[in-house]
């Protein structure tokens, strides 16, 4: 077994240990809940760390993790339902129901200062 990356925000840890098993690699979180012992022990000790299982997927892993946190992974599956461009009139839309909340909200408070006057 090897430890191929800590880091203290266990969102992290729990997300690269997603990607490298999608890849079939085995691994294994240590010091999973050990943040509840901070204060007892130094903090940086009780980091949420992610190990391999077998040796022989350590430089693997440690290159898929390394090119993720760089950002050289172009991601194929994601695909968006949706263009996100918007056109002009998508824009004008957008900026109509903006204005229209706020004309609610302003007649919401006109209508409650009334009341309480």
């Amino acid at each position: 077994m090897r430890k191929v990356y800590e880091d203290q925000d266990m969102t992290m840890v729990g997300y690269y240990q997603s990607l490298l098993e999608e890849e079939g690699v085995k691994t294994m979180v240590k010091n999973e809940y050990a943040a509840l012992a901070t204060g007892e022990i130094p903090f940086t000790q009780v980091y949420p760390e992610l190990w391999v299982s077998d040796d022989a997927d350590y430089e693997r892993s440690v290159e898929l993790i390394r090119s993720l946190r760089d950002g050289n992974v172009v991601e194929e599956e994601v695909r968006r339902p949706i263009s996100y461009k918007r056109s002009a009139g998508m824009q004008l839309v957008l900026w109509l129901g903006t204005l229209l909340i706020i004309l609610m909200l302003l007649y919401a408070a006109s209508s409650i200062i009334q009341a309480l006057l």
